[in-house]
């Protein structure tokens, strides 16, 4: 991980994500419950070879980018985005460890992820969400206020300029 945003002790960090981060993002897995695991991968996975982590640890700060929101080394919380091959719009998705829900992590790593995205020629970013996950929605609402969502099979998508 490199360091974005010092902490204080005992304070949360922001840093980017390295293709050698592998141990620390399989201990943030086991961080998660059941649930934060259904709505960040769709899927109920128990295992973290369940979701890719190689895929996940695929960073080349241009098309994959990942802030990590970081304690006392250990990562509590998750932002990527992928680019679409050829575009100026890439797929974002955000995770935070249960224990550090609801304290403006996501808001945080998601801003810093929209400067990185914005300096390596992102424009646009696609979030996709479960219809009934309240909290992800009303950060969405609160970030992005004029964000127009589309309904499909239990799903809102929608595309918003960063």
């Amino acid at each position: 991980m490199v360091a974005i945003q010092q902490a204080a002790e005992g304070h949360v960090g922001l840093a980017r994500l390295e293709s050698t981060d592998e141990l620390q993002l399989r201990r943030f897995f086991y961080r998660l419950s059941p649930e934060t695991l259904y709505r960040r991968f769709h899927s109920p996975i128990t295992r973290p070879e369940q979701a890719q982590p190689q895929r996940l640890l695929d960073i080349d700060h241009r098309d994959r980018e990942a802030v990590v929101a970081v304690v006392g080394g250990e990562i509590v919380g998750v932002a990527r985005y992928a680019r679409r091959p050829g575009a100026d719009v890439a797929e974002v998705a955000v995770v935070v460890a249960d224990r550090w829900q609801r304290q403006g992590l996501a808001t945080r790593m998601l801003t810093v992820l929209a400067e990185l995205a914005q300096a390596a020629g992102v424009q646009r970013f696609i979030l996709e969400m479960q219809a009934d996950n309240r909290p992800v929605l009303r950060l969405v609402r609160r970030l992005y206020p004029d964000a127009e969502l589309t309904h499909e099979q239990g799903m809102y998508e929608t595309t918003v300029s960063i």
